[in-house]
């Protein structure tokens, strides 16, 4: 990567500085959307992993949208040109100011964190005369066998609503005149290298997608989140396997006529 050609550039450069192979990052995005388009699936890109104006742009062009924590990232993300259309508001504890925001730009959808939130989000919607698509973020039980302190889909994780919560959920989704209800989310933790278990989330979703479905709740999305980890011990490595990672998805998920499936990606992009 450092030839001397670079060495020669980066010792006249002012610093502090970072050098980011933005051909490196071509080729991983490209090698990316080749692989979900065999499939028809739909990448949102984890803004948290890097919100370099020139890195979104790239991303941007290659027809990804935008996953966001917080309202600086939704703000950003449709300031450089990501599609309303393809921005999704994930994460805790969303400010009321974030949610209007994010209410008046017609935001794809909300990945909602807890009951409260969507009563919180149907309230703000209902005061400011606006619709809210949401999804619903599910706690599946899934071991991500990553480390302890990344991991994010175990009962014991603070994230998403747990199984014996969905009950009420239910009724409170019925509940919300000013929400629509599109999907279910997950997020089993980050930085995950075993690919076998994501077969085990793809059993867990089409569970819980089947468990809506019969209670008169239609899954119009499917979004497994991400997670895809990357090796920090070889850096000059090959770039993520997109091809087995996705067809892993193909293979497990029972995606029926007019679903969608959303992945959010990361680090393993950029």
């Amino acid at each position: 990567m450092f030839s001397n050609q670079l060495l020669a550039k980066f010792a006249t450069a002012e610093t502090p500085f970072y050098y980011y192979d933005l051909q490196l990052l071509q080729d991983t995005l490209s090698a990316c959307a080749d692989a979900a388009n065999v499939y028809n699936f739909h990448v949102h890109y984890a803004m948290k992993a890097n919100f370099n104006a020139a890195v979104l742009d790239k991303i941007k062009q290659v027809g990804f949208g935008a996953d966001c924590v917080s309202g600086g990232e939704v703000k950003k993300a449709i300031e450089v040109g990501f599609g309303k259309d393809k921005v999704v508001f994930a994460g805790v504890g969303k400010s009321d100011k974030e949610i209007i925001d994010a209410l008046n730009n017609d935001i794809f959808c909300f990945n909602v964190e807890s009951i409260q939130e969507l009563e919180v989000i149907n309230e703000l919607a209902q005061t400011n005369g606006k619709r809210a698509r949401v999804a619903i973020r599910i706690n599946p039980n899934v071991d991500a066998h990553t480390h302890h302190n990344i991991t994010t889909g175990l009962d014991e994780n603070k994230f998403g609503i747990n199984s014996w919560d969905l009950p009420l959920c239910a009724d409170t989704l019925k509940k919300c005149p000013n929400l629509d209800f599109i999907g279910i989310h997950f997020h089993i933790g980050s930085q995950i290298t075993n690919l076998d278990v994501y077969k085990n989330l793809c059993v867990r979703v089409n569970e819980f997608a089947l468990w809506f479905e019969e209670r008169g709740l239609t899954v119009k999305v499917l979004n497994v989140g991400g997670g895809l980890g990357i090796d920090y011990h070889n850096p000059e490595g090959q770039i993520p396997d997109f091809t087995a990672y996705f067809k892993i998805f193909n293979d497990f998920l029972e995606v029926r006529p007019n679903q969608e499936v959303h992945f959010e990606l990361g680090r393993a992009l950029v």
